[in-house]
C-alpha cells in the first residue's frame, strides 16, 4: 500500500466524520501534530481530522514476485532468475515512520539481494543449491528489514530461464570439459603404467650389460630404417670403444714399423 494514497483516501472520509472503522486485520497508526500519538485497534476509532493523521497498516501476510532479474554468473553464463516473496508488518509505527513504502523497499531490496548473490555463483551451483541460495537471500533481506518492523516469512527462488543459445553454449562447455577430464585421467593411468614398466626393464637392464648393448643395437636399426632420417645418434659408449680399438691400431701399427725399421738398420751395418 501506497502511505500517500491512504492519507488523502483517509482525511476525505474524516471531513465527514469524527469516526471511522479499522479493520480487524489492520492497525491505525495516528499522528497528532505531527507526531505518533496511538496505534489504533480495530473497532470504531474517535479521529479529529483538523490536527491528526491516520495511516492504515495492513498486518496480514504480503506475497510478491519479484521481477526477473538478469544475471551473468561466475562462469558467464547469462540468465533470467525470480523469486517469491511472502512478508508481513509486525511493527505498524516503524513500517511508517522508518520507510516511505514498505513493500515496495523490501521487493526492492530483495531483487537486489537476489542478483548480488546469485552473481557470485557458477551457473551449475544455482541449479543444484536451489534452497541453499534462497535460504541465504532471505536471511540478508531478513536482517535489514528488521528495522522497518517487518518479518520476512520465506523467499524462494521461482524460475532460472536461459536462451537457447546460453543454453546449448552452457551444455557444450560443459560436456567439453568433462571429456577433457576424461582425456587427462586416461593419460595420467597410461604414464603410470609406462612408469612401472620402464622401471622394471631398468632394473632387469641393468644387471645384464650385453642386453644393454644389444638395446642400443635396436634402436640404431630403428633409427636407420627412418626414410627421413638424416642424423644418426650412436651412444658414448661405441666412441668409447671405437676409441680404444683405434688407439690399439696405431700403436700396433708404430711398433711394427719400428720394428721394420730397426731390421733395416741391422742388415745395413752388417
Amino acid at each position: 500500500y501506497s502511505h500517500s494514497t491512504h492519507t488523502s483516501q483517509f482525511q476525505h472520509l474524516q471531513r465527514q466524520s469524527f469516526f471511522t472503522f479499522v479493520q480487524q486485520y489492520e492497525r491505525a497508526v495516528t499522528l497528532t501534530f505531527g507526531r505518533l500519538t496511538s496505534i489504533k485497534e480495530p473497532g470504531i476509532r474517535l479521529f479529529i481530522p483538523a490536527i491528526q493523521d491516520m495511516f492504515r497498516v495492513d498486518l496480514r501476510t504480503r506475497v510478491y514476485e519479484l521481477s526477473p532479474q538478469q544475471i551473468i554468473t561466475r562462469d558467464n553464463v547469462s540468465a533470467s532468475v525470480n523469486a517469491v516473496i511472502y512478508f508481513h508488518v509486525d511493527d505498524p509505527a516503524k513500517a511508517v515512520l522508518e520507510v516511505d513504502d514498505v513493500d515496495q523497499g523490501v521487493t526492492q531490496l530483495g531483487q537486489t539481494e537476489l542478483r548480488d548473490l546469485l552473481c557470485q555463483r557458477a551457473f551449475n551451483e544455482i541449479l543444484e543449491s536451489r534452497e541453499t541460495l534462497s535460504t541465504q537471500i532471505a536471511e540478508r533481506v531478513k536482517e535489514r528489514v528488521q528495522k522497518w518492523g517487518v518479518t520476512l516469512e520465506h523467499l524462494q527462488l521461482k524460475n532460472i530461464d536461459l536462451t537457447q543459445d546460453n543454453m546449448i553454449r552452457a551444455m557444450a562447455k560443459e560436456a567439453e570439459a568433462t571429456r577433457e577430464r576424461t582425456a587427462a585421467m586416461i593419460r595420467a593411468d597410461g604414464e603410470l603404467q609406462a612408469a612401472k614398466r620402464l622401471t622394471q626393464a631398468a632394473k632387469i637392464l641393468r644387471q645384464n650389460g650385453v642386453a644393454i648393448e644389444l638395446r642400443q643395437l635396436q634402436t640404431l636399426e630403428r633409427i636407420s630404417k627412418e626414410t627421413n632420417q638424416s642424423t644418426v645418434v650412436i651412444p658414448q659408449s661405441m666412441f668409447r670403444s671405437a676409441n680404444s680399438l683405434l688407439a690399439a691400431g696405431i700403436v700396433g701399427t708404430l711398433n711394427d714399423s719400428g720394428d721394420k725399421a730397426m731390421d733395416f738398420d741391422d742388415e745395413k751395418a752388417v
